[in-house]
């Protein structure tokens, strides 16, 4: 029996590192599939969050995709006068994870901003987030102490897309919006040029964007308030507006509209410092999608959103 024992722990043992011989083996062999991924965005605005001085009141946005499409921190940074950060390349990674990365960075006398979208609270993207931990070992053992069974999981996924993603790299055109060459080295900001939609008006007026009550998910409020409270303990703000959207793929009316931002108001304990309206974009401000915005409406959207935070910026200064 005791033999037995030790027959099945052997077997055990063994399986284990031949799993990890696996896994490094792969990660070695292609080590250059992910060189210029989009998700490495992410890591280069999270270590400039990383390097900020704590003594120094910033701001601080966070949100998907259509913040890095809208975003530019320079010039937000020029306009209000103290240091701007962002955070978020992917809404898919489950809003969660950026938050948890940033209760570490947050500072007394710092603004906090999420242009709302909805999401859930246990909805972790670990296709992507495994992605953006690729080669980052700091990132990687947070994440393992935080969420060990969702990484372990992720494993065998991420390590067969390695490989899959090393066979289409040879053999597809290579991608040029999503990458992570598109972001400024300085600021960390999305900075691709991108002057025209490359999508027709009518394929966003079918696309269509509800804003409907029954789609925002309750553990999001109470993740938002959750984090609102700790933004409130460190001695910061968390503001609240509205993530940007063409004008065309708006499907909801007016009425809907406000019924939506009178059920946020409600339950989010952050103040809301906009209205839906006030993030609505033509169509010649759109790049690829209703809420991605071409470099003519990253300008606009930077410039509106930094005169919606001038008055909080000069109230801590």
């Amino acid at each position: 029996m005791v033999r037995d024992i030790f027959k099945c722990l052997g077997i055990a043992v063994l399986s284990l590192v031949l799993a990890f011989g696996i896994v490094l083996g792969t990660y070695y062999a292609t080590k250059d599939v992910y060189a210029d991924n989009y998700q490495k965005g992410f890591v280069y605005q999270y270590r400039r969050l990383q390097s900020a001085d704590d003594g120094t009141p910033k701001v601080v946005v966070f949100g998907g995709s259509y913040l890095a499409f809208s975003l530019n921190t320079k010039q937000m940074q020029e306009e209000l006068g103290v240091p701007c950060y962002e955070l978020g390349v992917q809404s898919n990674m489950g809003m969660c994870y950026t938050i948890e990365l940033l209760e570490d960075q947050i500072n007394e006398g710092d603004i906090v901003v999420f242009p709302f979208e909805d999401f859930a609270r246990d909805d972790y993207g670990m296709d992507l987030i495994t992605l953006t931990l690729d080669g980052q070992l700091d990132m990687t053992l947070d994440f393992l102490k935080r969420h060990p069974l969702e990484l372990i999981e992720a494993v065998p996924r991420a390590t067969t897309r390695r490989v899959l993603g090393q066979f289409r790299a040879a053999n597809s055109a290579p991608e040029t919006v999503y990458v992570a060459s598109a972001f400024d080295q300085e600021y960390a900001y999305y900075n691709l040029d991108r002057p025209e939609p490359t999508v027709s008006e009518e394929s966003l007026i079918n696309a269509g964007y509800a804003y409907y009550i029954g789609d925002i998910d309750p553990s999001c409020l109470e993740v938002l308030n959750e984090f609102n409270a700790l933004c409130e303990e460190k001695g910061a703000t968390l503001l609240i507006t509205y993530m940007p959207m063409c004008t065309q793929s708006v499907f909801t009316d007016e009425e809907g509209r406000q019924a939506y931002m009178e059920y946020l108001d409600e339950n989010l304990d952050p103040e809301i410092i906009c209205s839906l309206e006030d993030c609505f974009y033509d169509y010649e401000y759109v790049f690829n999608g209703f809420s991605h915005l071409n470099s003519k409406g990253q300008e606009k959207y930077t410039s509106d959103l930094s005169e919606m935070l001038k008055p909080y910026v000069n109230e801590v200064e």
